[in-house]
C-alpha cells in the first residue's frame, strides 16, 4: 500500500529539513515494568496494526508503510530521582530526536520511565506520520495490549489526500481562495514575533498540571460567552504572550498579536482514528490589538468570531490555500529566507494545540481499562512560532506542554508567560 502527503504534512516535511518537527505523548502505566514484555507488546502492535516498514520518498512526497515485523525503538531510563524531571527530559528529548529525512526507517520511538509500581510509556513520532488523535489512539492500545488485552485492529494506512475533500466542497474552498487576500491584510497589523533572524530550532520544554477545577471554569467560562474551550484557551494565550514584547508605539503599523491553533479536520477527509492512522490537519489564526490590558472575555469573544464558523463554513480551507501557496514560494526563495518564510506571512506568536483524550483512549480497545489519570505531551515548534502550547485534557486535569524555542526567547520570559497564562486560567476556577 502507497500513500501521498497531504498538504499539511507536506509543509511539516519542509519544516523538518531545518530542525526535528516531532510529537511526544507520555501516560502512565498502572502495571509494573518488564522491559522485555514491554517490547514485545510493541513489536505485537505495531504488527498488528500495519505500522512498520514505514518508508518516505520525499521528493516525490509519497510514503509506504510496507508491514512486516516490528523495528522496536524502545529505551528504558533508570529508577530516576525526580520522575517529574525525567519526564520532562523524556519529552524534550523526544521533541529533538532526529528521524532520516528519506527512505526507509522508525518513524515512531518509545520510552520508558520506572515511576514507583509503575512506569510511564513515552510514544515520540515524527509529526508527519500521525496526528495527535491517532498517537492517543496508538498509545492507549498499547497500554491495554500490555494489561493483557487481545490483538489490536489493523489500520487503514494510506488515506486519501485533501483534494477530494476540496472537490467534494467547491463553494467553500472557492470562498476560501477569495478571502486570502483579507488574511494577508490582517496578517500585515499583526506585530511578527521575536526571534525571526535567529536560525537555531533547538526546543526546550516545560510542563505544567492544573486541576479538575480550572478544567471545569475552562468549560463554564466558555458556555458562559457562547464559545469553545479552545477559544478561552486561544485568548488566554494571547494575552499572556503579549508580556513578550514591549507595547506598541502609538500609531504603529503592527499592533496585534497573533495566536494560531492547530484544527483537527479527520471527520471531513478520514475515517475516525480507531480506523484510520494518519495526520489531518489545518490551523486557523486570532488576534487582539492590546491583549494585555483587555479582560480576557473580550479577548475571548475576538477569538470566537474568528472561530464561530471555522467548521461549518469549513474556513480551515484558508490556511490549506495559504500553505499551497508558501510550497510553490518555498521552492523559489534563497534558504535562508526559508526560516523566515511562514512568520512573516502568518505572524503568530504562539501555536496551541488542543486534545481531549478520554474519548480516543480506548478506540482501539473498547473494553480496555480505563485510561491513567496521568497523560502528558509536547509538540515542536517548527519555524512558524518561537512557543508551542499543548493543552491536554485527561479527564482529570489540564496538561500544559510548553516548547519552546530558547535561543529566540529566554527562558526567564517563556517561564513568565506561562505564569501569566496560568494564573489567568486559574481565575477561571
Amino acid at each position: 500500500m502507497r500513500g501521498a502527503l497531504n498538504l499539511f504534512q507536506a509543509t511539516m516535511l519542509r519544516w523538518r529539513s531545518r530542525h526535528p518537527y516531532n510529537a511526544v505523548h507520555a501516560a502512565r502505566v498502572p502495571q509494573a515494568l518488564d522491559a522485555a514484555r514491554l517490547r514485545s507488546t510493541i513489536a505485537s502492535a505495531l504488527e498488528d496494526t500495519g505500522l512498520t516498514g514505514y518508508m518516505l520518498d520525499a521528493a516525490r512526497h509519497r510514503f509506504r508503510w510496507r508491514g512486516g515485523p516490528a523495528d522496536v525503538a524502545l529505551d528504558v531510563v533508570a529508577p530516576p530521582g525526580n520522575v517529574d524531571e525525567a519526564l520532562r527530559a523524556g519529552i524534550e528529548r523526544g521533541l529533538e530526536r532526529r528521524y532520516v529525512s528519506d527512505g526507509a526507517y522508525t518513524p515512531i520511538s518509545f520510552e520508558a520511565i520506572p515511576d514507583g509500581a509503575g512506569f510511564w510509556l513515552l510514544l515520540g513520532y515524527d509529526h508527519l506520520v500521525a496526528g495527535g488523535d491517532s498517537a492517543v489512539t496508538l498509545l492507549g492500545g498499547i497500554c491495554a495490549r500490555y494489561a493483557a488485552a487481545g490483538p489490536l485492529p489493523s489500520l487503514e494506512r494510506h488515506p486519501a489526500r485533501f483534494r477530494r475533500m476540496i472537490a467534494r466542497h467547491p463553494l467553500q474552498a472557492a470562498r476560501a481562495i477569495a478571502d486570502l487576500p483579507r488574511l494577508a491584510l490582517r496578517a500585515r497589523r499583526a506585530r511578527r514575533p521575536p526571534g525571526l533572524e535567529i536560525r537555531d530550532g533547538t526546543n526546550r520544554f516545560v510542563m505544567r498540571s492544573l486541576g479538575a477545577d480550572v478544567a471545569a471554569g475552562i468549560a463554564r467560562a466558555a458556555k458562559d460567552l457562547g464559545a469553545t474551550r479552545n477559544d478561552v484557551l486561544m485568548a488566554a494565550l494571547i494575552r499572556a504572550i503579549a508580556g513578550l514584547k514591549p507595547p506598541p508605539a502609538p500609531g504603529a503599523r503592527r499592533y496585534e498579536v497573533g495566536v494560531a491553533s492547530i484544527v483537527n479536520i479527520r471527520a471531513d477527509c478520514a475515517a475516525p482514528a480507531s480506523r484510520t492512522f494518519g495526520q489531518f490537519l489545518s490551523s486557523f489564526r486570532a488576534s487582539y490589538a492590546d491583549p494585555a490590558s483587555a479582560p480576557l472575555e473580550d479577548v475571548v469573544r475576538a477569538v470566537h468570531a474568528e472561530s464561530r464558523d471555522l467548521r461549518t463554513q469549513r474556513r480551515y480551507m484558508r490556511s490549506l490555500c495559504a500553505i499551497a501557496i508558501s510550497g510553490l514560494a518555498w521552492r523559489v526563495v534563497h534558504d535562508d529566507r526559508r526560516d523566515t518564510l511562514y512568520a512573516k506571512h502568518y505572524p503568530v506568536w504562539s501555536g496551541l494545540t488542543t486534545l481531549v483524550v478520554p474519548a480516543l483512549w480506548n478506540a482501539l480497545v473498547p473494553d480496555s481499562p480505563a485510561m491513567p489519570d496521568a497523560y502528558r505531551r509536547g509538540v515542536s515548534t517548527g519555524p512558524l512560532a518561537p512557543i508551542v502550547v499543548a493543552a491536554t485534557f485527561s479527564g482529570s486535569s489540564l496538561e500544559l506542554g510548553v516548547s519552546f524555542r530558547p535561543a529566540a526567547l529566554p527562558a526567564a520570559d517563556v517561564t513568565a508567560a506561562v505564569e501569566r497564562f496560568v494564573a489567568s486560567l486559574e481565575e477561571l476556577a
